[in-house]
């Protein structure tokens, strides 16, 4: 066993606590930097939604645009939760996609 003298032990307690501080301060760093989660809009929110109803191969849907709620926080909030999410969720019961050839329309299918 190697024998340490007085002085070798204090620098050795300095130096891990010095790494320790540096681990502190680059975690405080990562939960400031991370990005946060988008909330999931809520069903009043969807419903602010203007939509108009489309058909297709499998049933109805409603078709919300980025032009129709230009001025709705909503679209946005919602858009925001797809690309998290993958671009497809199912939300308040309903199947809700955000279209790979045109993300500034929405779809929105009850399930």
């Amino acid at each position: 066993m190697t024998e340490y003298n007085a002085n070798q032990v204090k620098g050795m307690v300095l130096i891990r606590d010095g790494a320790q501080m540096i681990v502190d301060g680059v975690q405080k760093i990562l939960e400031t930097t991370e990005p946060k989660e988008t909330e999931k809009p809520t069903q009043n929110e969807l419903d602010s939604l203007k939509s108009t109803e489309q058909t297709s191969s499998k049933g109805p849907y409603q078709l919300v645009t980025k032009a129709e709620n230009s001025n709705n926080p909503v679209f946005e909030k919602l858009q925001s939760y797809l690309k998290e999410k993958g671009d497809f969720v199912i939300l308040h019961g309903y199947k809700t996609w955000k279209f790979s050839n045109n993300p500034d329309k929405i779809g929105i299918r009850k399930k």
